[in-house]
């Protein structure tokens, strides 16, 4: 089966449909930077990325991602330039990577996905978080998610302020909900308290 049909099976069709925390009911929404400088708040959406993905992808030896990035008639070679911010990143694409077209508000939006080891998640989450530092390099432009396909679990940091972690591995989400309570974005708490507050039985 293609990482496309993994992907689309796994997360019911709902991976790339965004706002993914309201799209995949039953998730997590962590805030990430909480204000200051520039660098403050990448550094900070960093630490506290690496931190709760350590967690997410804690038996996970293989990461399987997906990277999206518009491409139209003008940009024709944004493919180009995303591998090589990438290999700026550390990121080299192993030969197995499957590429896809969607077409998205007069454009098409490539997806290309691979699997890579773990050891590179931090590398990945620079690429997720710099999306709206533009003086920060390198700097892929393009969406990032994160999956364990085994475990059924989806990560998306969609830019430095906040972070979705979805799936149907209820049990670990209800981990992480109560681990990282103090990181869960205020505004949304109410939702996430009725699927893993005290009182719920999906516990």
């Amino acid at each position: 089966m293609t990482f496309q049909n993994r992907i689309e099976t796994q997360f019911e069709g709902k991976a790339f449909v965004r706002p993914l925390f309201y799209t995949y009911p039953g998730g997590l929404r962590f805030e990430l930077s909480e204000g200051g400088s520039v660098l403050e708040q990448f550094l900070l959406s960093m630490r506290k990325a690496m931190e709760i993905c350590l967690d997410v992808f804690d038996e996970t030896r293989v990461l399987t991602v997906c990277l999206r990035c518009y491409v139209d008639n003008e940009n024709r070679f944004a493919y180009r330039s995303l591998l090589t911010e990438l290999r700026a990143a550390g990121i080299v694409l192993p030969k197995r990577r499957e590429l896809w077209l969607e077409t998205a508000n007069e454009a098409d939006l490539l997806n290309l996905a691979f699997e890579l080891p773990i050891s590179l998640i931090q590398n990945l989450l620079w690429c997720a978080l710099v999306s709206d530092f533009g003086s920060i390099r390198p700097h892929p432009q393009c969406l990032v998610y994160l999956f364990d396909l085994e475990t059924g679990l989806l990560v998306w940091p969609y830019d430095d302020r906040g972070m979705d972690v979805v799936g149907p591995n209820r049990k670990k989400l209800a981990t992480l909900y109560h681990k990282y309570s103090s990181y869960l974005l205020d505004y949304d708490r109410a939702k996430m308290d009725e699927t893993f507050g005290a009182n719920n039985a999906a516990i």
